[in-house]
Parts: C-alpha cells; structure tokens; sequence
C-alpha cells in the first residue's frame, strides 16, 4: 500500500519536472469520454441499437410467460441476455476504434504531442493542453 503511494507521487513529482522544465514543444489533447458518451451521434445511436433490441427481447419474454414453462422461459431470458452481452461488447469495440481513429486524426491535424483523457491534474502550463472532445465528437458522425 505504502509502496503504490510512494509510486504515484514520484510519478506525480516527474510529471511536474516535465512540464515546469520548459517543454514547450507541442501541446497535449484534452478528450472527455463522458462527453463522447453522451453527445456522440454515433455513441447515441449504438445506444438506441442496444436499448431496441432490449425492449424486444423483454416484449418477446411477456409475450412467451403463458406458452413456456418457467426452465424454458428462463432459459430464454438467459439466452437474450448473453445476446445483448455479445451485441453490448462488438458495439463497445467498434465505438472505441472509431473513438481512437478521431482522436488519431485530430493529434495529426493539431500536430498534438499527445493526448490524456479527462481527469484530474496536478498541475498544468497554460496554453499547453486544449480540449479535443468537440473535435472528437464531431467526427463521431
């Protein structure tokens, strides 16, 4: 325990040498992923996908309740929910491919040294980091 604090601030204490060292060459991207996840046409409409099929996993379910017999119907309901898993997962996967494709072409386009995800900082020099979410998002059509 001791050992992972003792880690975390010398790796806080680098972190401030670098930047207070007069590394001024390049900026470094901002990217909010909560902001991604909300405001994202593509992130919105894979969540719409996810919250169809749910619904019509859930009607078939009701509509299935007075056919089948309670091991058949639980096994359906098992069987829909590792359906919603699988198709929960690619939709995850592709959207952060896509996510890390638009962050990719914003550093080339900003000419960025690097790119943190959003979050709390120790300590910053003005002027060396801006926020690419927007940038993000807007390819994320």
């Amino acid at each position: 325990m001791r050992t992972r604090r003792t880690v975390g601030a010398v790796a806080a204490l680098a972190l401030i040498a670098i930047l207070t060292a007069g590394c001024t060459v390049g900026r470094v991207g901002l990217v909010d992923s909560q902001r991604i996840l909300t405001e994202s046409a593509k992130a919105l409409r894979y969540q719409k996908e996810i919250d169809d099929r749910e619904r019509l996993m859930a009607t078939d379910l009701q509509l299935l309740a007075g056919q089948l017999s309670r091991e058949d119907l639980e096994a359906r309901r098992a069987q829909h929910f590792r359906e919603l898993q699988v198709l929960r997962a690619q939709l995850e996967e592709t959207l952060n491919r896509e996510v890390r494709d638009a962050i990719q072409q914003v550093v080339r386009e900003k000419r960025l040294r690097g790119v943190i995800v959003k979050g709390p900082v120790v300590y910053s020099r003005p002027g060396t980091t801006i926020d690419i979410t927007q940038d993000v998002i807007d390819r994320l059509k």
